[in-house]
C-alpha cells in the first residue's frame, strides 16, 4: 500500500467501491433480461475495444459482445416464452413477452468474493470474482429444468467520462449441472481453447 493522503485514499475507497458496484449492478440487470441495459451502462464504448471470452469462445468489439449477450440472449427468451405457452396453455397462452418475466428462463449469476486491484492512476483496475448461478433453461418437451452453474469472472476495468466500464471480461465455467445430479460425473460446461471446466479425471 503507498503512502497516501486522506484525499487520495478517499479517492481510491471510492473508486474501488464504484467498480465492485459495476459487476454487481451488472448481475442484477442481466438476471432481469434488461441486456441491452446493461451492455450500453456497463461496456466499454469509447476508450478502447472490449473482449469477452468464455470456456469455449471470443469476442472482440462492442458489436460482437452486443450480438452474443443481448440480441441471442434475447431470442433465448423469446424462445423459452413460447415454448412455455404451449406447455402451459391456459396460464400463458395469451401472455406476452413482457408478461412472462419469471415464468420462463432465469439466470441467476449471484457476484461473491471481490478481490480488486486499482491502478496507481486510478485509469483502470482488475478484478476477480466468483459466481454461483442457479439457472432455469427450457426444455422443448418437459419445460423448466434447474441447473447449478459455477463460474470465475476475471475482469479489466476501464474508467470512461462516464463511469467505470467492463472492459475485457473471461467468464470461466467449471461446471453446469442439472440440479440433483453428480457434477464430478455430469458436467454440460464446455472445455475449449481458452479454459477447461472440472473434470474428476486426469488426462
Amino acid at each position: 500500500m503507498g503512502n497516501y493522503t486522506k484525499e487520495q485514499l478517499a479517492s481510491r475507497i471510492t473508486n474501488l467501491r464504484k467498480v465492485e458496484n459495476v459487476i454487481s449492478k451488472y448481475a442484477f440487470l442481466t438476471y432481469y433480461k434488461r441486456f441491452d441495459e446493461a451492455m450500453q451502462k456497463f461496456w466499454c464504448q469509447s476508450t478502447a475495444v472490449p473482449v469477452l471470452t468464455t470456456n469455449d469462445k471470443k469476442f472482440s468489439g462492442y458489436q460482437s459482445i452486443y450480438h452474443y449477450l443481448v440480441e441471442q440472449g434475447e431470442e433465448d427468451t423469446r424462445t423459452g416464452n413460447e415454448i412455455m405457452r404451449k406447455l402451459f396453455p391456459e396460464e400463458l397462452g395469451n401472455k406476452k413477452d413482457s408478461e412472462m418475466w419469471g415464468a420462463g428462463t432465469a439466470m441467476v449469476h449471484t457476484i461473491t468474493t471481490p478481490v480488486i486491484e486499482l491502478a496507481e492512476d486510478e485509469k483502470t483496475a482488475k478484478g476477480m470474482f466468483y459466481s454461483l448461478g442457479s439457472c432455469t433453461e427450457i426444455d422443448p418437451e418437459k419445460g423448466p429444468k434447474a441447473y447449478w452453474v459455477w463460474e470465475k469472472y476475471a475482469i479489466d476495468f476501464i474508467r470512461e467520462d462516464d463511469g467505470w466500464k467492463i472492459w475485457h471480461m473471461i467468464i470461466m465455467t467449471d461446471f453446469k449441472t442439472p440440479v440433483g445430479e453428480n457434477w464430478a460425473k455430469v458436467n454440460l460446461a464446455p472445455t475449449g481453447s481458452y479454459y477447461s471446466a472440472y473434470t474428476p479425471s486426469i488426462t
